[in-house]
């Protein structure tokens, strides 16, 4: 076989794959379940998603749903590609769990009363933390907190 049909037949092959890649979740926002509790995902400002490394993608109406979900083992710790969170101050908008800055207070009403907030900074953290109270936690602190 020549370069030129390898090239033809390798470029098309990529570029399945790379179309195919799992970017993020995507949260279908009033008709989306929470994969923990059955509610819709209604709030901008509280939902959440794991991806597993299968790609499979499961929504949440918060934080406070996500992690029990995994501790709990209905998908194991290894198998969870990616945590991801909304960004409290830009609703809507999906952080990475692990480097998120987190706020927990009863001033933060999140749907099932995890009260706690996620944000893309900790300067914005700290402002919500000026404005509103509560106890600033790193992704692990979050972890463990929702997890009692």
């Amino acid at each position: 076989m020549n370069r030129y049909v390898q090239l033809g037949l390798t470029v098309p092959l990529l570029m399945t794959l790379v179309a195919c890649a799992q970017n993020g979740p995507t949260i279908d926002y009033g008709k989306a379940e929470c994969a923990h509790c059955r509610m819709n995902v209604m709030d901008k400002r509280f939902a959440s998603a794991i991806i597993t490394n299968g790609g499979r993608q499961y929504v949440f109406d918060g934080v406070e749903c996500m992690v029990p979900f995994v501790a709990g083992g209905a998908v194991a710790n290894v198998e969870v590609a990616g945590w991801y969170v909304c960004d409290h101050a830009h609703p809507g908008t999906l952080l990475n769990a692990a480097t998120a800055a987190y706020v927990h207070g009863p001033a933060y009403r999140s749907p099932m009363r995890g009260d706690m907030a996620a944000f893309a900074s900790t300067a914005e953290r700290d402002q919500a933390l000026g404005r509103d109270g509560g106890e600033a936690l790193d992704w692990e602190h979050a972890k463990l907190l929702l997890q009692k």
